[in-house]
C-alpha cells in the first residue's frame, strides 16, 4: 500500500509581504498566487490568538500607536526587517512558523494577561504538521480571524473612548484652574469704584494744595458725623498729578473688571461643554461618535483640549485639519500692537529664547523666580519703549511663582547678553548683564494682555 501523502498546509509558500505591530497585535499581509490575506496574531485575552481575514483590519483606527501599546521604531524596524520577504511554513493555534534563508523564525501570542507578540528563531518542535493547519481549513480560519478583529476592535474602542475621556479631564483642570485664576484677578479689581470715589473726593483740596505736600486732609460726611479721611501724597509731584493718576488707575480696573468677567464667562461656557461631552464620552459605541466629540470638545475649547496621538481615527485628516506641532510660547499684544511672546514651560523658554529670538530682541523675566521667558521682538539699534517694557515685564510677572504678589523685579537683558552652559538643565540661561524693573503689578493691564492673547 503506498503511504498517504501529507495534506498541504494552510497558505504554505505564501509571501510576507508587510508587517504592521503595536506589544500585543501583528497583522502580516500575505500574498499567494492570485489572493492577499492578512494574518491576524494577538496577545494578552483569551480565546483564539491566531486568524485570517481577507480584507485588512483596524484600517484608520490608529490601534498600533495607541497610548501604552505602541512599539519603538527601533523594534518596528528590527521585526519587518527580519520577517517581511519570509515564506509561510504553516500557521498554528497560536504561532505562525516561517522560513528564511537564514533559518526559521516563529511569530506568537501569548494568553497570559500583559503578554506581548513575540518574534523569535524556530526552536526544535516548532514545525510539527499536527500543529499547524491543513489548507482545506482556510474557511475556518477566517471565520476565526473576524471574530478576532471583532473581539479586538471592542478592546480598541474602549481604550480610544477612555483616550478621550482622559484628554476631556486634562483640559477641564485647566479651564478650572484658569476659572480660579481670574477670580483672583477680579478680586483684585474690586477697588475700582472705591478708588474713583476717593479720588473725586480730594479734588478740591489737591487743588489748594502747596507743592510737596505729604497728605491731603478732607471730611467724609456720608455716616452723617464728620469723619476726616488722609490721602498720603509724593512730595515729589503735585497732589493735582497724583489724583490724575488715581482716576487713571480706576478707569483701567473698571476695564480691566469688565475683560475679566467676559474671559471667566467665556471659560464657565467652555467647563459646561467639556463636562457635559464627557458624560457623552462615556457611553459613545463607535469611533465615529468619538471622533465627533472630539471635534465638538475642540471648538468648545481649542487651548485646552488636545487628544492624545494614535487616538483619532483620522476625522480630523478628513476634515483638512493637519496636525501640526504646537508653537513652544505664547503670543500676547501691547497696546500699540506690538508682539510679546512668552515660553510655555523650560523646552518652551529655551526654543524661544535660544532659537526664535534675535540678538537685538529684549528678553524678560521674573528675578530669582521660576517663570516664563518673555521675549519683545525689536528692531535693530532700537530701545524698547518704556510702555511695551512695562507690558512686557506684567506677562512675565504673571507667568512665574510670584504671580500672586504686588510688586516684583523683572531682569530685562538684550538676548546677547545670554547664554546656556553646556548641560544645563532645560530653561536655564546666565545673563551676563542685566538692568532690573521694580514692577506694580496691574491687574488691569495683566487681564488686558491675557485677554488679547493670540491663538495658532
Amino acid at each position: 500500500m503506498d503511504p498517504v501523502a501529507p495534506s498541504p498546509l494552510l497558505l504554505a509558500g505564501a509571501t510576507v509581504q508587510k508587517i504592521d505591530l503595536s506589544a500585543e497585535l501583528a497583522v502580516l499581509r500575505l500574498r499567494t498566487p492570485g489572493a492577499t490575506f492578512f494574518l491576524v496574531i494577538v496577545a494578552g485575552r483569551s480565546g483564539p490568538l491566531v486568524g485570517l481575514t481577507r480584507l485588512k483590519p483596524f484600517k484608520g483606527t490608529g490601534i498600533f500607536s495607541k497610548e501604552g501599546t505602541a512599539l519603538p521604531l527601533g523594534e518596528k524596524i528590527r521585526v519587518r526587517t527580519r520577517l517581511e520577504g519570509a515564506k509561510v511554513v504553516g500557521i498554528g493555534e497560536r504561532h505562525a512558523l516561517f522560513l528564511r534563508e537564514e533559518g526559521s523564525l516563529v511569530i506568537e501570542g501569548a494568553a497570559a494577561p500583559n503578554a506581548r507578540v513575540a518574534l523569535r528563531e524556530a526552536r526544535v518542535g516548532d514545525d510539527r504538521l499536527d500543529t499547524l493547519a491543513p489548507a482545506e481549513d482556510l474557511e475556518l480560519w477566517c471565520a476565526r480571524g473576524e471574530e478576532l478583529v471583532r473581539g479586538f476592535g471592542e478592546g480598541a474602542l474602549a481604550a480610544r473612548r477612555l483616550a478621550l475621556s482622559r484628554s476631556l479631564a486634562r483640559a477641564i483642570v485647566k479651564i478650572e484652574r484658569r476659572i480660579k485664576a481670574i477670580g483672583v484677578d477680579l478680586a483684585r479689581l474690586v477697588d475700582a469704584d472705591r478708588m474713583a470715589d476717593q479720588a473725586a473726593s480730594f479734588v478740591a483740596a489737591a487743588a489748594r494744595a502747596p507743592r510737596g505736600a505729604r497728605a491731603l486732609t478732607v471730611m467724609d460726611w456720608s455716616s452723617g458725623e464728620p469723619v476726616a479721611i488722609e490721602l498720603a501724597l509724593d512730595p515729589a509731584r503735585s497732589a493735582r498729578e497724583q489724583l490724575e493718576a488715581m482716576f487713571k488707575r480706576a478707569k483701567r480696573l473698571k476695564l480691566g473688571s469688565a475683560i475679566a468677567r467676559r474671559r471667566l464667562g467665556e471659560a464657565e461656557v467652555a467647563w459646561g461643554a467639556l463636562t457635559l461631552l464627557n458624560e457623552q464620552a462615556k457611553s459613545a459605541e463607535s469611533y465615529e461618535a468619538i471622533d465627533a466629540l472630539a471635534v465638538e470638545a475642540r471648538k468648545a475649547a481649542p487651548r485646552e483640549f488636545a487628544l492624545g496621538a494614535g487616538t483619532s481615527s483620522g476625522a480630523g485628516k478628513r476634515e483638512g485639519n493637519k496636525s501640526a506641532p504646537s508653537r513652544p510660547y505664547r503670543v500676547f499684544r501691547s497696546e500699540s500692537g506690538a508682539k510679546i511672546l512668552s515660553g510655555k514651560g523650560a523646552t518652551g523658554n529655551d526654543a524661544l529664547t535660544l532659537h526664535v529670538a534675535r540678538p537685538h530682541d529684549l528678553w524678560l523675566h521674573a528675578k530669582g523666580r521660576t517663570g516664563a521667558h518673555v521675549i519683545v521682538p525689536l528692531e535693530k539699534n532700537s530701545v524698547c519703549p518704556s510702555e511695551l517694557l512695562v507690558e512686557a515685564a506684567h506677562v512675565a510677572a504673571h507667568f512665574s511663582e510670584g504671580r500672586e504678589e504686588g510688586v516684583i523685579e523683572i531682569q530685562h537683558t538684550p538676548r546677547r547678553y545670554l547664554r546656556k552652559p553646556k548641560g544645563a538643565a532645560p530653561g536655564l540661561v546666565i545673563v551676563e548683564r542685566e538692568k532690573v524693573l521694580v514692577l506694580r503689578v496691574d491687574p488691569a493691564m495683566t487681564a488686558r494682555l491675557l485677554a488679547g492673547e493670540e491663538l495658532g
